[in-house]
């Protein structure tokens, strides 16, 4: 059985560096990975191909490198930036240009199943009281992949909150100091808006689920064939989230809701007012993230399918959990 060619756009990156890590654990031989990157010879790249991966040079804005990078592809993964400091010069093309522009030159160059990272629509949930530039673009070339009739399969899948995000020493402070850092009464507090709805916020364990949802995707392309998925581990409250930091680590944790979405601080940054609309668009929208209700169900069974292509059981084929998230990174 000859192995087929899976292209990742972004391999260097949180999303496509996840997806990369699933398929080159497939011991069935099915894949073989490619990598696109600007840069080759960043230590990111150079990882990449220390671990078997093919990496080549490509910019997302030039067609003739995108068309030789995804040359002989059978699949193809892409997530662009929206936060790429390229967008901010209104001379460049547009991320929603940038997106169509992949779009066309796989399907020139022969791509079978093409997979999008997008999103819902904020302006079309809410009858529009709030869009979101990024979310629009991305929602758009979402759409456009999957009403091309280029490709035998195109999936869609939409990252949820990721857990990683806990990680950041400088998201910490948009988030009350939770959870690196104690308030003034020694709790560690998790500030921010309510999400909306049920409350069952979206959260996905990028490096250890996320990449096995897409590569599931790739495995079983006829049955999530125009479809869109959720990239979901575990959709759990805020006040479950301050819990199960307490529960693990045994430092006092709450939750602070504030009182508006408008209140959570951005400090100027782009992609922070982005994330403060994020909270605007679910709890004008009853907390509908992805614009249905939120399940785990299908990236359970996603997750499931990837694993045992790896020769994972037991745990190791089940999707991350809040709880178990700041048990690997917190725990005594």
């Amino acid at each position: 059985m000859s192995s087929k060619l899976i292209t990742v756009f972004g391999s260097t990156g949180a999303q496509g560096g996840s997806v990369v890590k699933s398929i080159l654990q497939n011991k069935s031989g099915a894949f073989k990975v490619r990598g696109i990157t600007r840069n080759p010879n960043s230590d990111a790249a150079k990882q990449l191909a220390s671990a078997g991966v093919e990496v080549v040079k490509g910019n997302g804005f030039n067609k003739d490198e995108m068309l030789a990078a995804f040359k002989g592809s059978y699949g193809v993964f892409v997530n662009t930036n929206s936060d790429d400091p390229a967008f901010d010069d209104p001379k460049n093309p547009t991320e929603l240009d940038l997106g169509k522009l992949l779009v066309d030159t796989a399907a020139d160059a022969g791509v079978k199943h093409f997979i999008y990272s997008s999103g819902a629509s904020p302006s079309a949930l809410t009858n529009g009281e709030l869009m979101i530039p990024t979310f629009e673009n991305k929602n758009q070339v979402g759409t456009y992949a999957l009403t091309s009739g280029k490709f035998d399969y195109v999936t869609i899948v939409d990252a949820g909150w990721y857990l990683e995000n806990f990680l950041v020493p400088d998201l910490a402070p948009v988030l009350g100091g939770f959870p690196l850092n104690a308030d003034n009464e020694g709790y560690m507090s998790l500030v921010c808006p309510k999400w909306g709805g049920k409350e069952d916020v979206p959260f996905i364990g990028m490096m250890d689920d996320y990449g096995d949802i897409v590569h599931g995707m790739f495995l079983d392309p006829k049955a999530w064939n125009g479809k869109t998925i959720q990239g979901v581990s575990e959709a759990a409250s805020f006040d479950k989230v301050a819990s199960d930091f307490e529960k693990v680590t045994g430092t006092k944790s709450r939750y602070v809701p504030l009182p508006s979405w408008k209140d959570l601080p951005t400090f100027g940054v782009k992609s922070l007012e982005t994330i403060r609309h994020m909270f605007g668009y679910c709890q004008i929208s009853g907390g509908l993230y992805f614009g249905e209700p939120t399940e785990t169900h299908t990236a359970a069974t996603l997750k499931r399918i990837a694993t045992e292509a790896q020769g994972k059981i037991g745990s190791d084929a089940e999707l991350m959990t809040v709880e178990k998230f700041f048990g690997t990174h917190f725990a005594k």
